[in-house]
């Protein structure tokens, strides 16, 4: 059972490394755009056409690509006012309180955003300069509609969640270990 356990937590570390790694591929997009942007603007008086949109929805790749590694890696920003409480059972008590807490709080942001993004796909929203392939554009417009972006947002944050109530799991059955990753056990081998 422990073998299994391992073998699980490693496989999703590796899903969620590979999927920060697609967000550093976003970012390295990010940079690529800018660039041509400044390059166009500034040489050739003609700048990227819908650049800064397009940059724009690659922040938001780049931030929702990383959320699920941020939190099962526990790298988010945690503020300890009280370092006692990191240890031993209390510790192990606090970080499940904390994880059930966040996924909870995550799974409410997911359904807000699925649902606007089910509005969006209703009244028919696109981006207003970012052109579409004929195949994901709609039939009464050429731009690429708002739907993609922010289902995949939705998708997004129902896929951390999932990570974080794994994360649940994996703490659970190590009674007394804390949710914290500490310097001993920092990298999963």
């Amino acid at each position: 059972m422990n073998e299994f356990l391992n073998y699980l937590e490693r496989l999703a570390l590796e899903v969620s490394r590979f999927i920060a790694l697609l967000a550093g591929i976003v970012l390295l997009w990010i940079v690529l755009v800018t660039c041509v942007d400044v390059i166009g603007r500034y040489f050739f008086n003609s700048p990227l056409y819908a650049g800064a949109e397009i940059i724009q929805v690659s922040m938001a790749g780049v931030i929702f690509f990383s959320l699920p590694y941020m939190f099962f890696k526990n790298e988010h920003i945690i503020v300890d006012l009280f370092p006692i409480f990191k240890k031993g059972y209390i510790g192990w008590l606090l970080g499940l309180l904390f994880l059930a807490i966040g996924g909870y709080s995550l799974w409410i942001i997911g359904d807000k955003t699925f649902s606007l993004a089910m509005r969006s796909l209703e009244d028919g929203d696109t981006y207003e300069y970012i052109i579409a392939p004929s195949f994901l554009a709609r039939e009464n417009s050429e731009f690429l509609p708002k739907v993609y972006l922010d289902t995949y947002i939705a998708v997004s944050i129902y896929f951390t969640v999932f990570m974080i109530y794994l994360k649940f799991f994996f703490v659970l059955l190590k009674p007394g270990s804390s949710a914290e990753p500490n310097e001993e056990n920092e990298e999963i081998s």
